[in-house]
């Protein structure tokens, strides 16, 4: 495999010299801003400005000089230097703001992250997006919790921050310390870095601290996609955001989004011991551009997303999901220029000649690490003390000052015990004149620190894991005032290792070699110094922050433009559009996969006959002088023979993915593979059995050009992971040595050449057929996309083979989950989409989420099971209970939620529904209550099944799984499975089978509209549902009917649009609206009446803008119901609401029409009576009034709207 580096990404993804132009600006996300806050003790109420919501230019105004002492800005030094007090006084200072109560200080650490971000703002308008950190109180240094802070604090603190330096704070609660010193120091640094968890933090404890990590990286999200404007850039950071990416994507599609991880990755062995291992790639995958700092930590990424999510690589990324997300290698550097600086205050020679007079005579050894047992502090103070023992000529001669600068969370262990190891080196082998190791475990300031730096001989870093370690930089930097140039002695476990070879590298846990390096360094000669140290010189001030940041970019927007395209959502079909070119084309090609395609996917391979009706589809296809049809497949010669060719005439064949062809109207097949090299396939085949051995169900199918590896019949959830393990033993065996690739498809892998594929036979029949002006090609699975993209990119290519540019391309996609109705692309069915995946080793089933909660999986047949549940006190874990239909009852389930140890419920659904046993609402009248015809003293019984549980209000999740199609009863057999293994263990034995929850819902949102304010046309409200009315949608009542509305509006919309007339030029507005959260209680409508004739409002401070509804001056910010005051109710002259009109649930097939008024109404009624299907609800002499519907809440702000309610039902509800 071709090293991720950044030069060779380029190779394939060429970038000019120049930055790249951004249309948009850089948003910067960083876990913390690079500042620390200090609020004064007695608050000034003095009303600030507040920021404005956009910058008022395009840079933000450059930061303060930085060389202006001031004693009450210095810190104090510490005692390395042993100076007088006044020489203690630090005169590099750092950047402060002061407004009203707010002092805003630059942060000390990660200076090389916050450099290159800064440098972008030279070519680009940015903006930093961080948390701010923990506030303190000036003077006291007292904690500061952001909800103590009043809201004219935190405004007043995002105007300084904004106006500096464009900083927009983050603002956490108590969720940051389970988040940071949580999830972040306790579970992902010791796995990053390879060491042992501790102890304390079990597995509930670390599920806590996952929920903490999961929130805030959603609030980080959501402030991104509040800031977000189209074409900008999104540039994430660190380990402490991993999940960002994919929340950002989510809401934003089309956003370029990067994300740059600074600490080391782990092997995928290591990785794949965390729990939320899926998440946390799927959340770095949410991005364009995975960024890490050496190759090695990209390819431990690359292989953790082969192995745990199955994922093709590429030799500049993943795929997943059908999208290239690109992974390379961008070494950070730190800031030549502020390090030179820094080093050149006037506080650090003092001190320079104070740490050389302290050791007068004598070599200094270098080391300041933070007290973190990955920095190897420990094996350093070993090494040193075999140094000393095996080169004793240099006792009394050299000194090691170690700086351990404190950090977050309890390390005093480790610190006693390089104490005790100082102390023991000191006592063995100093003297009363002579000390060899200076320990210091405190921070000191930032001219000491130079000030060690320069004056080293030697600089020592034992990391035994370090992400990028720019001390190694900065030290470089420091000496090159020197004639003779100190050493740097790297442990090759750094980040840096990698790309300071003139460093000595050394393996930290070799003493003997460490103290061996020390030894070669000092007795090196002059010339070899000053090589080395100007190779390393030459590398630092090349491979800059600034260059990091910049070559970061630059990839992004490449890539970013390049992913538009792949990145887009593939539209539904149009069928009418699709039949009118069709009857419209002289000349038609049509390119059918088969497997998953022309046939349904099934267990076994050779049970995927074709049906007589598909043959006869084919042969009338074939059978049109105008049509040429091809079937593309994966099979062989002679299956494609056996089912398609002997059955059907003038049709094309293409077998084993396009090596052999079979024209129309020939009888032989053709070899396109022929010459090529397949002495790859004794290898593949080796490989292949080695798994078929090891996984019961999987076979081997022999190919002439191909062999695949099917693991259909095998176990689920091994097969999968077999199917991980054996790609990833392809990708480094096979496909590295040979010009071969694996095609990973629907349960099964395929390896075979790379120069063929469906895609070039494509190309070669279009070749072919020049006048062709209509193409249809239709697939399931990714060796289908090769086709695509060789189609999409003939038709939009100009010197392509595809002559006629008016020529029509239809790419078809199906999918096992995905219908081609309207209805599934709205719901979820739990059946094609379960909230119950396959066992895995932790013994968990199940999806993690944003909220939920993990049940271990008890079943309940009878009441007597029921009973012996929720009154047995020896089961303490949570659990599942799974249920028969007859016992989801309400009083069942309020028993249930009073033992506290019920996670969740599931149905198991074993037979067809009846009447008698749907859930249905507990009201004969829903509605009623609050509805239209609350005081009525008889309201009229629209649902006569009322069994009492729909309506109850359960803080539980209630699932339902039936057994209808593959993925369903997969997930049926697992369940049943897995509640025999807990019963068989009597709940008592680890790990037992558990199912964790998906607790989500959909919430109605404001939407915009396009009705101008001052437009005095009446308004007619188009308007459906979209929320079913059953606790099951798809198994009881309601699971047809809303759809169908929304189907009726959008078929409204679209006759509509046909009409000949300007729409500008018509008299009435036509408003169209789909209601969330309707049945039985009407939120959608309600909340949308009340923010329409809600009075306007702002509030706040005032600031002279103008108000884009108003005209005129207003209080920022304007926050009430902005996206509504264009709709007038006044205007409103009439509601047609389509609620049922799937026709299934009367013997009348035809449309009923509801109206509340009959008197008002009738000119309504008289007009929509004229058309075919449709009539009055009471025309049988019965006066009825409306159903519940959403019109209802219109009329209850005003009796004179006209309102009709078109539903298949007379009387009652349909079933």
């Amino acid at each position: 495999m071709i090293p991720l580096t950044a030069e060779n990404v380029a190779h394939y993804l060429p970038l000019s010299g120049q930055s790249p132009h951004i249309k948009g600006r850089i948003i910067h996300v960083t876990h913390q801003i690079p500042y620390n806050i200090l609020r004064a003790q007695h608050t000034d109420h003095q009303l600030p400005l507040s920021p404005p919501r956009s910058p008022s230019s395009k840079y933000p105004p450059p930061m303060p000089a930085l060389d202006e002492p001031s004693s009450s800005d210095a810190v104090a030094a510490a005692p390395i230097s042993k100076l007088a007090r006044h020489h203690r006084r630090g005169t590099t200072l750092r950047m402060r703001f002061h407004a009203a109560d707010w002092t805003v200080v630059e942060r000390r650490g990660h200076q090389a992250l916050y450099a290159g971000l800064q440098s972008l703002r030279k070519d680009y308008e940015t903006i930093h997006i961080g948390w701010t950190g923990p506030i303190k109180e000036q003077g006291t240094c007292k904690l500061i919790t952001p909800n103590k802070l009043a809201l004219e604090d935190k405004v007043k603190l995002q105007a300084l921050l904004w106006e500096t330096a464009h900083v927009i704070p983050v603002f956490l609660d108590e969720k940051s310390h389970g988040h940071y010193e949580g999830y972040c120091k306790q579970v992902l640094w010791p796995v990053f870095h390879y060491l042992e968890r501790s102890s304390s933090c079990s597995s509930r404890v670390e599920k806590s601290y996952w929920d903490d990590y999961v929130a805030v990286n959603r609030q980080f999200a959501k402030t991104v996609i509040d800031r977000y404007q189209p074409n900008d850039i999104i540039f994430i950071n660190d380990y402490h955001l991993l999940l960002v990416p994919e929340m950002i994507r989510e809401a934003l599609p089309d956003a370029a989004i990067g994300i740059f991880i600074h600490v080391t990755f782990p092997s995928s062995e290591v990785f794949r011991c965390l729990q939320t291992r899926n998440e946390i790639l799927q959340g770095i995958l949410g991005a364009n551009l995975a960024g890490f700092q050496t190759y090695s930590y990209a390819r431990h990424f690359i292989s953790s997303c082969t192995r745990v999510l199955g994922c093709e690589t590429t030799q500049i990324g993943v795929s997943h999901h059908g999208t290239l997300i690109s992974v390379g290698t961008f070494p950070i550097g730190v800031d030549c220029a502020r390090v030179s600086q820094f080093s050149k205050q006037p506080g650090v020679r003092p001190k320079m000649n104070a740490i050389r007079d302290m050791h007068s005579g004598k070599k200094i050894i270098a080391g300041r690490d933070k007290l973190d047992s990955t920095k190897g502090i420990l094996q350093k103070l070993h090494a040193f003390e075999g140094f000393l023992r095996d080169y004793p000529e240099w006792r009394n001669k050299i000194v090691l000052i170690q700086v351990a600068t404190p950090t977050h969370g309890d390390h005093s262990k480790l610190e006693a015990k390089i104490s005790e190891t100082v102390s023991h080196i000191n006592g063995k082998y100093g003297s009363l004149e002579y000390t060899p190791i200076h320990y210091y475990h405190q921070d000191i300031d930032r001219d000491e620190y130079y000030a060690l730096l320069s004056v080293a001989d030697l600089l020592l870093i034992t990391c035994s894991r370090d992400g990028m370690n720019t001390t190694s930089y900065e030290y470089v930097l420091c000496q090159h005032h020197k004639n003779e140039p100190g050493q740097l002695i790297l442990s090759e476990f750094t980040g840096t290792a990698g790309s300071m070879s003139a460093a000595i590298l050394v393996n930290p846990w070799d003493y003997a070699e460490v103290a061996k390096s020390i030894n070669d360094a000092l007795t090196m000669s002059l010339d070899e110094k000053v090589t080395r140290h100007e190779q390393l010189y030459r590398h630092v001030t090349s491979r800059t922050a600034d260059f990091w940041a910049h070559s970061f970019i630059k990839q992004l927007v490449t890539i970013s433009q390049q992913h538009d395209l792949q990145s887009r959502a593939t539209p539904t079909l149009n069928s009418p559009k699709l039949l009118t070119d069709y009857k419209a084309a002289k000349k038609r090609i049509m390119f059918f996969d088969y497997d998953g395609t022309l046939t349904p996917i099934v267990s076994v391979p050779s049970a995927a006959t074709p049906s007589p009706e598909m043959l006869k589809a084919l042969q009338g296809l074939c059978n049109d002088p105008k049509n040429i049809v091809w079937v593309i497949s994966g099979r062989d010669q002679a299956t494609l023979d056996e089912w398609l060719g002997n059955n059907i005439k003038n049709i094309g064949l293409s077998a084993e993915h396009g090596c052999y062809v079979k024209p129309v109207g020939s009888s032989k097949w053709q070899s396109v593979v022929d010459g090529l090299d397949m002495s790859w396939k004794s290898d593949v085949i080796e490989i292949f059995d080695y798994y078929t051995e090891r996984t019961q169900g999987s076979f081997v199918e022999h190919k002439k050009s191909s062999v695949t590896w099917h693991y259909r019949q095998a176990d689920a959830e091994y097969g999968a992971f077999q199917a991980k393990e054996c790609q990833n033993h392809l990708e480094n065996a096979i496909v590295s040595k040979y010009p071969v690739e694996i095609l990973v498809g629907k349960k099964n892998l395929e390896v075979r050449p790379m120069s063929i594929n469906k895609g070039e036979i494509v190309k070669r029949i279009l070749s072919k057929n020049p006048d062709t002006n209509l193409v249809i090609c239709a697939g399931d699975d990714k060796t289908d996309e090769d086709m695509f993209r060789a189609l999409s990119s003939a038709h939009q290519s100009p010197s392509s083979v595809w002559p006629e540019r008016d020529s029509h391309l239809y790419s078809i996609t199906w999918a096992e989950d995905i219908a081609t109705t309207l209805y599934p692309h709205i719901y979820t069915n739990l059946n094609n989409w379960p909230c119950v995946k396959l066992l895995n080793a932790t013994g968990t089933i199940g999806c993690h989420s944003l909220k939920k909660k993990s049940g271990v999986l008890y079943q309940a047949n009878t009441t007597q099971d029921l009973d012996n549940f929720i009154h047995n006190n020896s089961l303490t874990n949570d659990a599942a209970v799974i249920l028969t239909l007859d016992l989801l009852t309400t009083s069942n389930l309020e028993q249930l939620i009073q033992t506290k140890k019920v996670a969740g419920i599931i149905v198991l659904v074993k037979n067809e529904l009846n009447n008698t046993n749907i859930p249905s609402p507990d009201s004969t009248c829903p509605n009623c209550q609050f509805g239209l015809y609350a005081n009525d003293s008889d309201p009229y019984q629209w649902n006569s099944q009322a069994l009492n549980l729909i309506e109850q209000s359960f803080d539980i999740p209630i699932f339902a799984i039936k057994p209808i199609d593959d993925i369903s009863n997969n997930v049926y057999n697992q369940i049943n499975q897995a509640v025999a293994y807990n019963a068989e263990k009597q709940y008592r034995q680890y790990p037992l089978k558990a199912v964790d929850f998906d607790l989500f819902m959909w919430a109605a949102v404001n939407a915009k509209t396009c009705l101008r304010r001052d437009d005095n046309k009446p308004i007619i409200v188009v308007s459906s549902k979209l929320d079913s009315r059953a606790l099951f949608h798809d198994l009881t009542i309601g699971a047809s009917k809303d759809i169908s509305g929304l189907v009726a509006v959008l078929a409204v919309a679209e006759a509509l649009s046909r009409a000949p007339v300007v729409l500008d030029t018509l008299p009435k507005h036509i408003l169209y609206t789909l209601f969330t959260a309707e049945d039985w209680a009407f939120a959608g409508s309600q909340r949308f009446v009340k923010d329409i004739t809600s009075p306007f409002e702002c509030t706040n401070a005032t600031r002279a803008i103008p108000c884009p509804y108003l005209n005129a001056t207003c209080t920022f910010p304007c926050v009430r119901n902005a996206d509504f005051k264009r709709i007038r109710f006044d205007k409103i002259e009439s509601v047609f609401e389509f609620q049922s009109v799937s026709g299934i649930n009367s013997d009348y097939m035809g449309y009923y029409i509801h109206v509340d008024d009959q008197e008002l109404n009738q000119p309504l009624v008289a007009s929509l009576e004229k058309y075919p299907g449709l009539k009055s609800a009471s025309s049988d002499g019965i006066q009825r009034k409306l159903p519940p519907s959403s019109a209802m809440s219109f009329l209850q702000q005003s009796r004179k709207i006209k309102a009709a309610v078109i539903t298949d039902y007379q009387s009652k509800l349909g079933k």
